[in-house]
């Protein structure tokens, strides 16, 4: 009998060996890809804005490129949905990278044409920003497909930590790549970014692939997706409409959405007008404001290892606290800001809040929409936020010149404490909720 217990005491110790191993290289190959695709978005975002300008000399032709860009965003979110429902969402994320890689090696090896008229800059910089975003929403449907909840936690806060550290190495890689290759060359450099992320794909559906083998089949979380999305196959596919629909009349999905809507909305207008304040308002040189705003990225970089260290029902405590956090930076920012430590403390609360928040969000809509319905649940969401989001962008700028950022700033902080109190009336019974519509399957929430 003792050697029975130790046999079987020795192969639970193996098996945990091995799932730490495989968890371990399932978080550096997903690590390395975010970081790969951050590096080519620092590059072709840079290089296309440095294309526009060159062309036209004037300033108006690069915020014209993110506007069509932001615009086809909207259009990809509504869109793409359905299509990553009924298709499947691994094809449509190798298919968004070999686009961008043709597109670059086209733009960048091609005819003096291609890299000397302003419309087909514009024209090949919203096809990227589609195509980008319609992988973006394809990876968002694909993960929960495959991988349980917890893992699916860590997986997602491991990433926002690595795309934050990318976004402070990717500008100075852009700016060394547009020295060493100026011009259109540069997306060339970017493609193969591209090709590099496109393997590390390969390696992970490899390293997942393995891993579900007959023998760990009955503890593959992404079982119980792939039955789902079988059993939605064989009914009438469902609309969009539909969707809304039901996303209006459930109290508890309209309640989300809503305290959402605000708290991204103020958030998006802060990050995007932190570079204003700090110049205008606390009198930094550019250079100076530049250098500062790493500080809200070594934030973000904390609030993605917070994110994988709260697990999967701490996202929900996450978004009661981290509007507030994010709120109290900035309230101080314009306020005590002047004191260079003070303002560097607040941009670091600011970032860390941002992170946690956007991140435990979006993990609730991965957790609790409809999994065969997923790319039209987040889909539509994520139109409405954009739609409300860039309106309040471009009031906040008419407003910072009207009314100075220390009130409008107090009008941002202020929304975010509200939202954070509103989001701890969002209890349990709204959570569950989440999962209870009648689009879910029948199986009770917590199954999946």
């Amino acid at each position: 009998m003792s050697t029975l217990i130790e046999e079987s005491a020795r192969r639970r110790t193996a098996l945990v060996a091995a799932s730490s191993r495989w968890l371990g290289g399932l978080l550096v190959l997903f690590a390395a890809l975010v970081l790969t695709r951050a590096m080519s978005e620092g590059v072709y975002d840079i290089a296309f804005a440095n294309l526009a300008l060159d062309l036209s000399g004037m300033v108006g032709t690069v915020g014209l490129v993110y506007f069509v860009g932001y615009g086809v965003e909207v259009l990809a979110s509504i869109v793409a949905g359905p299509l990553l429902d009924r298709g499947s969402p691994a094809r449509t994320l190798v298919l968004a990278y070999l686009t961008k890689i043709g597109a670059f090696v086209l733009i960048g090896l091609g005819s003096g044409f291609l890299s000397s008229h302003l419309w087909v800059i514009v024209a090949a910089a919203a096809t990227v920003d589609l195509v980008h975003r319609v992988g973006d929403m394809a990876l968002f449907v694909l993960l929960p497909r495959i991988l349980d909840a917890p893992t699916l936690v860590r997986v997602q806060g491991v990433g926002s930590t690595v795309r934050s550290a990318g976004e402070l190495v990717s500008p100075v890689v852009a700016g060394a790549v547009l020295v060493l290759l100026p011009g259109a060359q540069a997306l060339l450099v970017a493609a193969g970014f591209q090709v590099l992320a496109l393997v590390l794909l390969a390696c992970l559906a490899v390293l997942i692939r393995n891993r579900r083998t007959p023998a760990e089949a009955g503890s593959d979380a992404g079982s119980a997706a792939d039955t789902d999305t079988a059993d939605a196959a064989e009914e009438p596919p469902v609309s969009r409409r539909v969707v809304a629909r039901v996303l209006s009349g459930s109290r508890a999905w309209r309640r989300f959405i809503v305290l959402d809507t605000l708290t991204t909305l103020a958030l998006s207008s802060v990050i995007l007008s932190l570079l204003p304040l700090m110049r205008e308002q606390l009198a930094m040189s550019a250079a100076r404001a530049g250098s500062f705003l790493a500080f809200t990225t070594l934030g973000a970089i904390v609030g993605g290892l917070v994110v994988t260290k709260a697990g999967e029902h701490g996202i929900y405590t996450s978004l009661r606290w981290a509007p507030a956090l994010a709120g109290v930076g900035t309230l101080i920012a314009p306020t005590l800001g002047r004191t260079e430590w003070v303002l560097a403390a607040a941009l670091v609360l600011f970032g860390c809040g941002f992170t946690v928040y956007l991140r435990s969000a979006a993990l609730v809509v991965q957790l609790r929409a409809p999994m065969a319905l997923l790319g039209t649940w987040y889909g539509l969401i994520d139109a409405v936020e954009r739609v409300a989001c860039a309106v309040a962008i471009l009031a906040t700028g008419f407003a910072f010149d009207r009314f100075g950022g220390t009130g409008l700033y107090v009008v941002f902080g202020g929304l975010l404490v509200l939202t954070a109190v509103l989001w701890s009336g969002f209890d349990r019974e709204h959570r569950q909720d989440l999962g209870a519509t009648l689009l879910h399957p029948s199986a009770p929430p917590t199954a999946r």
